[in-house]
């Protein structure tokens, strides 16, 4: 009778754990268009993808700690395996098929779709190993 309390017990304490998202991590954007880095966290029980560096040779961007963060998405839903933005910080959508999409192609690969001018931007990003 032990036996079988102590393993329910255990079950159930292993069942409770947390599992990490696989998504959680800091990751560069590889694009010919610009330079990137960005940090998925979650944050008040959203995922967000905090900008850490920004350079498109126009305007660039470096968070620095104490200031204000800029999201590049701000609430990441799981959708079959794919991540879904469900209130972008980057583009503003009146479709939902204009949403930021995020695939995780391996354990260090993200696929990250976004829209300009209605059009599907593809890019990968890279994890930055710490």
């Amino acid at each position: 009778m032990k036996k079988a309390f102590l393993l329910m017990f255990l079950m159930l304490a292993f069942s409770c754990v947390k599992k990490n998202n696989p998504i959680i991590g800091t990751w560069e954007v590889d694009s010919k268009f610009y330079k990137a880095t960005c940090n998925i966290i979650e944050e008040d029980n959203s995922i967000k993808g905090q900008v850490l560096y920004y350079n498109d040779d126009t305007t660039v961007y470096k968070y620095e700690e104490g200031k204000p963060k800029n999201y590049f998405f701000n609430n990441l839903k799981e959708k079959k395996g794919v991540f879904v933005d469900a209130v972008s910080g980057a583009t503003k959508k009146n479709e939902s098929k204009e949403m930021v999409t995020l695939n995780l192609l391996s354990k260090d690969t993200l696929e990250v779709t976004t829209f300009i001018m209605h059009q599907p931007l593809k890019e990968l990003w890279i994890r930055i190993q710490n």
